[in-house]
């Protein structure tokens, strides 16, 4: 795709803004970052995620869009890959109340921005076919 070129970064840039981090999901299918056998890739599990008086719906996508945004992150080669890639610090970011929640959102951002930064850098290039 030639979206991925190193001079389209504002256009992800823009994507990131008005998807408001949506944009992540097309992003991670563009990088390859998508497993047939994960979790996400069975119909079931929404189903009884939504079933469920909807609020563990929501918290798959949550966990969902995170797992995507650290995949994604790790194939554009973002600074940092072992530390956000491993499940449990973002369980103790969720755990450990105030200040926990801040980093939690702090990590978040971080990588949303430093994604743009890795396609301005070029690394994105590599998954142009």
């Amino acid at each position: 795709m030639e979206i991925l070129r190193k001079q389209n970064w504002w256009v992800w840039l823009l994507l990131m803004f008005f998807s408001q981090g949506s944009d992540t999901f097309v992003l991670g299918a563009l990088v390859n970052c998508y497993d047939k056998e994960a979790w996400y890739a069975k119909w079931q599990n929404w189903l009884i995620g939504f079933a469920c008086f909807f609020v563990p719906g929501v918290i798959m996508i949550g966990i969902f869009h995170i797992q995507i945004l650290c995949q994604t992150a790790a194939k554009l080669q973002v600074k940092g890959y072992n530390f956000y890639l491993s499940p449990y610090i973002w369980l103790l970011f969720v755990i450990v109340p105030i200040i926990g929640w801040i980093v939690l959102i702090v990590m978040f951002v971080y990588l949303h921005i430093y994604i743009i930064v890795a396609l301005h850098d070029g690394n994105g290039e590599q998954y142009i076919k």
